[in-house]
């Protein structure tokens, strides 16, 4: 593992090579045309951000979707006003039904869901022939983070699990479950306290939640995944404020990751945070009402049938400047290789990263502004992430929205979004567009497919 501060001098230089090699490109080569994923449950006001997706793994043509529906009140009484929306398709992602809520007339009276996870399980349910869908999110901050059970492909939905063991505050979830959906971990936080909570009986309830930190950083986790031998990688954002108030994060970002190992009695046993790199203060974020870490520093790491790692992360060494990515690969998580710059044209931002069927298959997504728009690009690596062929523009539609033109879209609706890879090798990816009036208002979320 290298030191956790880059050498400023090699990542100039790598930088300058990648520039004079990386072309955008003009179309989503391999790729349909991306497409809007949202259908307006209440078309006043309403912006579809910050999406995620998961594939079954035994049935690919089973693709489902989460999306965070702002002014979502599409049903009857006092519901969320901002609701986790479910969609699903059957045809592997070329027609989607309807959305759907997970949780309304249990949920009545909460005035935010947000930050949606899903995963799937590799089991088989009689009814429908597919795998247990496990869906969190947060219902505000407290409750805070809630569990949702589907054996039916999505029709109908546990009543919501809680995990919060007494805290009165929980964000940012992130979720990873074991392949047979026995194990489920979230890692989230209690303001500067970095917690984990685990489910070790198929999510019907949970171990206390576990403090895994002891500093004074407020880290956010970004993604996460689990290794075969049943250890658990959490990738983090540590963060610091240069101002002091409250939650104006606009300081230097640790970029870490967290492993923990199973137990039956504790979260997260022998947790480690392994630290990567310090990057820069971030970009500022001009759109009305964002705030100052918005740009921040975030990684994101996948794991393969046989263990092989692939830590993909954003880093600027310079205050306030663009950011590159880069990747570090690593066989038994321990020792990591060199660092490898992806891109290092404009600013980049949410990496989001998958496994794809067979060993040494990565696929990755960022946003970046290299046109002077936004775009969501993509790249591939069959080796392990030692190398990775070009980039594919994958919001490739020039018009449409107001919000589009031949160079991008005007701002990032969401500060994340969705990747899964099937098994039959076919990537699914959705993200947020909008036009940068606000940072709620108004976009929409949009998805392709392809490899």
């Amino acid at each position: 593992m290298r030191a956790p501060v880059r050498p400023l001098v090699a990542f100039a230089i790598s930088l300058s090579l990648a520039n004079a090699m990386a072309a955008p490109a003009s179309a989503a080569a391999g790729f349909d045309d991306e497409r809007p994923a949202g259908y307006d449950v209440t078309p006043k006001h309403q912006s579809n951000w910050e999406p995620t997706v998961a594939v079954d793994p035994n049935v690919p043509d089973r693709v489902y979707q989460l999306i965070t529906g702002i002014s979502a009140t599409a049903c009857k009484g006092p519901c969320p006003g901002t609701s986790v929306l479910f969609r699903r398709s059957t045809d592997a992602g070329a027609s989607f039904g309807p959305e759907t809520f997970i949780c309304a007339a249990a949920c009545k009276g909460i005035g935010w869901q947000f930050d949606p996870q899903i995963r799937v399980a590799n089991d088989t349910n009689a009814d429908c022939g597919c795998g247990t869908i496990y869906a969190a999110f947060l219902d505000q901050y407290d409750p805070g983070v809630e569990l949702f059970i589907s054996h039916d492909g999505g029709d109908a939905w546990s009543a919501p699990i809680t995990m919060n063991g007494g805290l009165r505050y929980m964000d940012k979830p992130i979720l990873v479950i074991s392949p047979s959906g026995q194990d489920v971990y979230v890692a989230f936080n209690d303001k500067f306290d970095s917690m984990v909570v685990a489910s070790h009986d198929f999510g019907r309830s949970f171990l206390e939640p576990q403090k895994v930190n002891d500093d004074h950083l407020w880290w956010y986790a970004n993604n996460g995944a689990i290794a075969p031998n049943g250890d658990v990688y959490f990738a983090l954002s540590g963060e610091r404020s240069l101002s002091g108030h409250g939650h104006d994060f606009d300081g230097p970002t640790k970029v870490a990751l967290l492993r923990c190992s199973a137990s039956p009695t504790t979260s997260c046993a022998n947790p480690q945070v392994i630290p990567f790199a310090d990057s820069a203060p971030p970009p500022p974020c001009s759109v009305p009402g964002c705030y100052p870490d918005y740009f921040a520093a975030t990684g994101a790491i996948a794991i393969d049938v046989n263990g092989q790692m692939v830590f993909a992360y954003t880093f600027s060494g310079v205050a306030n400047g663009p950011k590159s990515l880069d990747v570090q690969t690593s066989i038994d998580g321990v020792q990591w290789s060199a660092w490898t710059l992806v891109n290092g044209d404009g600013d980049s931002s949410v990496p989001q990263i998958d496994r794809g069927p067979t060993a040494g298959d990565f696929r990755l997504a960022w946003q970046d502004n290299r046109t002077g728009k936004f775009n969501t690009w993509f790249a591939s690596s069959s080796n392990g992430g030692a190398t990775w062929g070009s980039h594919v523009r994958l919001s490739n539609l020039g018009s449409g929205p107001p919000y589009k033109s031949p160079d991008g879209y005007t701002f990032t609706d969401g500060d994340y979004f969705g990747i899964a890879v099937s098994s039959t090798g076919i990537a699914h990816v959705t993200w947020g567009e909008a036009d940068g009036s606000s940072l709620y208002c108004c976009g929409d979320v949009w998805y392709t497919k392809g490899s």
